[in-house]
């Protein structure tokens, strides 16, 4: 029997993704994880082979020789992986899995992992859906397998996957948050961080009107970096944008909740492709530390 040490795979996914998202933080963002925690998988696998695999100074992220030669493997090992659990698995799985997301999952998060899943199951279709979170609660189960969904702290069931701060955001070249009424580029009605918004201003005695409505985070950062109104984002998604910054009770705005995103299947007999991918993603999206 072979005795050794072995490369756990979360390890040499966190490895590979730092290479090739060009740094830790977008490693994090891709990988759904801290950055706090991608730079302890790497210390774990540095120690666990026994050598440094970027060269000092580190943030330069410039490989050593053993460092090029365990990515090719570990780019190997991983590819072996998925390929083995398939051959393991008996059977061709194949099927629809319907599944609703919030739009920083839906457009940031699941399209590579899915990719990837596809590559292990060719025969499952996936009919992902950008949803709102009270619409999402009430589809769950008649009509999606699946949710990745946000909730207040404590309010969801499942896994919960990451903690996001939510903030008020206006453009660095604008003040619209100054105007009264406060102009607001929301999410459609049904949504948590809308809701939060309402509440929190008329709470705090604040006039406001939305001014625009769209259920693209896209189409919201845009409008709030023309200037033409005050968002309400889970700061995850207007942290890469450096025309925008957040707003505090020092611009006379209160502080917003946190949100929690949370993986949650129907609570019904799941298809077994809605299995296969609520598995899949288990082992990608590790729950929240």
């Amino acid at each position: 029997m072979l005795r050794g040490r072995l490369l756990a795979p979360e390890l040499l996914r966190a490895f590979v993704a730092v290479v090739e998202c060009n740094g830790y933080t977008p490693a994090a963002r891709y990988l759904h994880r801290t950055q706090a925690a991608i730079s302890q998988q790497i210390a774990r696998l540095e120690d666990c082979v026994g050598f440094d695999l970027f060269e000092k100074p580190k943030r330069q992220l410039k490989l050593t020789e053993q460092g090029k030669v365990l990515l090719d493997y570990a780019r190997r090992l991983l590819s072996l992986n998925n390929e083995t659990m398939e051959k393991l698995r008996p059977g061709v799985v194949s099927g629809t899995v319907r599944m609703g997301a919030t739009n920083f999952y839906a457009t940031r998060v699941l399209p590579s992992l899915l990719a990837e899943f596809s590559d292990i199951y060719p025969a499952i279709h996936i009919d992902l859906e950008v949803g709102i979170a009270d619409e999402m609660q009430r589809k769950l189960g008649p009509a999606f397998d699946l949710t990745i969904n946000a909730f207040q702290g404590g309010e969801g069931n499942g896994v919960l996957l990451r903690k996001d701060p939510v903030v008020w955001a206006v453009s660095k070249k604008a003040a619209p948050h100054s105007k009264q009424p406060v102009p607001l580029a929301l999410l459609p009605k049904g949504s948590l961080l809308r809701r939060w918004a309402e509440e929190t201003l008329t709470a705090a005695g604040k006039r406001w009107v939305v001014v625009q409505e769209s259920s693209s985070v896209e189409v919201l950062r845009a409008s709030v970096l023309a200037g033409l109104a005050v968002g309400v984002f889970q700061e995850a998604t207007i942290s890469d944008v450096a025309e925008i910054r957040s707003l505090g009770p020092e611009d006379g705005f209160p502080s917003l909740p946190s949100s929690e995103m949370w993986l949650e299947r129907a609570n019904r007999e799941l298809p077994r492709a809605a299995k296969c991918l609520y598995e899949f993603l288990l082992e990608q999206l590790p729950p929240w530390e």
